[in-house]
């Protein structure tokens, strides 16, 4: 039996990461769903299936993993929303029938597909997700759960830095040695994982009382900054000096930050470089806050926070929420963000005062203006901001801003975008 980690039909409520990346390639805790759900099931070679217009900009430098491909064999079907956790062997470990499925209330947790009917389904023609053609099947009741919306991934990456820390700190052959420290102070040290590549200035606290704290390969923490545990400070990340990280922080791949973080996401290639607040917030990949951008993460009168998104409002039962911004956003220095505001994708914010709480994809201006951000324009900064990066814009990153560019006309035609 093979794996197929899937994308269903909801993944619109994890707007606004969700334009430009499958739900399961969100990061949480120190990796992304989809590379838990295959570390726990024990799977090096798998496939997924995501949105069409996403497949050609995926790239995992694995050859093993098949993008909308399938072998000719059996499969589980595994949603790429379902949270990752240890009981998901479960899916394996009992003896589900062939061509049943699992479902928690209305959703489809996991499938079980016969190699006929994955040939029937996808292999002879163009594979996507059709809920009819699970639903058709026989199924029964799974007490596993999924995520709903993107800010439920704030809320458990302290438990995931945790998890994620086991694995870390069982390769004893990257770990560097604590020994012989004398230029920084950690606190805890039982809970504290550094790379043998990593670079710790002087007068760093890392400080693991309340969670683990994992600082990966070639990561730089800089002189007299201070990390609260959970935390994880990603491969070749950058936080810069007399920065403060606080627990619940996960910091991707190749960023850059400073100032005062806590309870934040960010995704890889994404930079925060300088002071400011960044509060219980989720940032997609190439994301730039200017100088001085602050979000507020509560409200004045400390109630429950209502997030709009294109589709309509959400009220939550939360009292944290910060700035949700999708991939390629940027904000001017001095920005100032709401609580709970949404930024889609390759939106340039600037201007003085408050921006609106939903701001939509390829969105430039200020406060008072409601202008198009032409995808010619985007793509030519983003072209820039790669290089800076020593990576190449490709076709594929060219054809997916148009894409997305396309498919979001509407929304910005609702919020009066011209």
């Amino acid at each position: 039996m093979r794996l197929c980690i899937f994308e269903d039909d909801e993944f619109f409520k994890f707007e606004p990461l969700c334009f430009s990346r499958p739900v399961f390639d969100l990061k949480v805790g120190a990796s992304t769903i989809r590379e838990k759900i295959a570390s726990i099931l024990n799977f090096d070679s798998y496939s997924v299936l995501c949105r069409d217009y996403l497949k050609d900009s995926i790239d995992y430098n694995n050859s093993q993993i098949l993008i909308n491909q399938f072998f000719d064999d059996d499969y589980i079907f595994v949603n790429g929303r379902i949270i990752p956790e240890l009981e998901i062997n479960s899916l394996l470990s009992e003896n589900y029938p062939a061509d049943s499925i699992l479902k928690n209330g209305d959703v489809i947790i996991a499938a079980f597909i016969s190699k006929e009917n994955v040939r029937k389904f996808f292999i002879d023609k163009n594979p996507v997700f059709e809920r009819e053609v699970f639903d058709n099947l026989n199924s029964s009741e799974s007490q596993l759960k999924y995520f709903t919306y993107i800010w439920e991934l704030i809320y458990q990456n302290e438990k995931f830095i945790n998890q994620d820390f086991e694995r870390f700190n069982s390769d004893i052959s990257k770990k560097r040695s604590d020994k012989s420290v004398t230029n920084y102070h950690l606190i805890n040290n039982q809970r504290i994982y550094i790379s043998d590549s990593a670079e710790i200035g002087f007068g760093v606290v890392l400080d693991a009382r309340n969670g683990a704290i994992i600082i990966d390969e070639n990561a730089s923490v800089m002189h007299n900054s201070v990390i609260y545990g959970p935390c994880y400070i990603g491969k070749n990340a950058m936080v810069k000096s007399n920065s403060t990280i606080y627990e619940g922080t996960s910091v991707g791949d190749f960023c850059k930050v400073a100032g005062e973080i806590s309870h934040s996401i960010l995704m890889d290639y994404s930079n925060k470089q300088h002071d400011g607040f960044l509060g219980h917030s989720y940032l997609g990949s190439w994301v730039n806050l200017g100088a001085g951008t602050i979000t507020s993460n509560l409200k004045n009168n400390y109630s429950k926070i209502q997030v709009e998104l294109s589709f309509g409002k959400v009220v939550t039962n939360l009292q944290f929420l910060g700035l949700l911004a999708g991939d390629h956003s940027k904000s001017a220095i001095g920005t100032t963000f709401n609580t709970s505001t949404v930024i889609g994708f390759s939106s340039n914010i600037f201007g003085s005062g408050f921006p609106q709480k939903f701001i939509p994809s390829f969105a430039w201006g200020s406060i008072d203006s409601k202008v198009v951000y032409q995808p010619e324009k985007a793509i030519e900064v983003a072209k820039i901001v790669y290089s800076r990066r020593n990576k190449e814009f490709k076709e594929t990153d060219y054809n997916l801003f148009l894409s997305i560019f396309n498919d979001t006309v509407s929304i910005r035609e609702k919020y009066g975008y011209k």
